[in-house]
């Protein structure tokens, strides 16, 4: 593992990891969110963006899981219909 620096909304800090720029270009697509973020909610507590930025990820992850399970079932149905397909064709 490596360690790796890096910022968000201009503090530093230190990680280890085994993929060092995946962290590196994660860390900044982090912090243009919170920066984002800041200038939409114009706070300066840090903590509040924090807090913010994680319910939004929660969210999206939860909607997100919501339809993987949508389309897992899906696919589930197109299985059966094509198993009957093939075992009614001989195939």
């Amino acid at each position: 593992m490596k360690s790796v620096e890096i910022e968000l909304l201009g503090r530093k800090y230190f990680f280890k990891s085994d993929n060092p720029e995946d962290l590196k270009n994660t860390a900044k697509y982090l912090d243009q969110q919170l920066l984002e973020l800041n200038e939409r909610f114009n706070t300066v507590d840090q903590m509040k963006l924090f807090a913010m930025y994680s319910l939004m990820i929660t969210e999206k992850y939860f909607t997100e899981k919501e339809n993987n399970k949508k389309l897992n079932s899906e696919i589930e149905q197109i299985n059966k219909l094509l198993s009957g397909v093939i075992s009614e064709n001989g195939i």
